[in-house]
C-alpha cells in the first residue's frame, strides 16, 4: 500500500482521524494524502415557514479559508515522518471524491464517522455510508467519541 487518502471535512472527528491515519501511514510506509471538499453553502431562500434548504456553490473566501485550514492540518503533521500532502476539491460529492480516489490509486479510504439518528440517516444519508458502499478499496472508519 502506497497511498492513503484522508477524507477531511474539519469536523470534531478530524483530529482523531489524523490521530489513526497518520501512524497507520508511517506503519504502511505510505504516503498520506489529505482531501477536503469545500462544502456547498446554505442560501437563505423565504418561503415561509416550509422553506426548502438551497445551496449555492463556495464562495473564494470559503474556498480559501478551507484551504489554509488544509495546509494547517498537513504541517501539524510535518514531524510525524509521514509523507504528507494537501488536495482541496471545491465542489463534489461521493462520486467525485471516490474518483479523485481512484485517480491518487489509494490503497485505503480513512474517513470520520458522526453520530446521526436513524431519521436523518434516512432522509439524508450519510457521506460515510455512501464511500463504504462504493469504494473500490478497504475503508478505515473512524468513529466519533460517544
Amino acid at each position: 500500500m502506497k497511498t492513503i487518502i484522508a477524507l477531511i471535512d474539519f469536523s470534531d472527528v478530524t483530529p482523531r482521524l489524523l490521530a489513526e491515519a497518520a501512524p497507520l501511514a508511517n506503519a504502511l510506509g505510505a504516503r498520506l494524502i489529505l482531501l477536503h471538499v469545500v462544502p456547498e453553502e446554505p442560501a437563505v431562500v423565504e418561503l415561509g415557514i416550509a422553506s426548502p434548504t438551497v445551496f449555492r456553490a463556495p464562495s473564494e473566501k470559503k474556498i480559501g479559508a478551507d484551504y489554509e485550514a488544509l495546509l494547517e492540518l498537513r504541517d501539524s503533521l510535518a514531524d510525524s515522518g509521514v509523507e504528507v500532502s494537501a488536495q482541496q476539491l471545491e465542489r463534489g460529492g461521493v462520486v467525485k471524491v471516490l474518483e479523485r480516489c481512484r485517480e491518487l490509486e489509494a490503497g485505503m479510504i480513512v474517513v470520520g464517522a458522526h453520530h446521526h439518528s436513524a431519521l436523518y440517516q434516512l432522509f439524508v444519508g450519510s457521506f460515510t455510508s455512501d464511500v463504504l458502499k462504493r469504494a473500490t478499496c478497504p475503508v478505515l472508519v473512524v468513529p466519533a467519541q460517544g
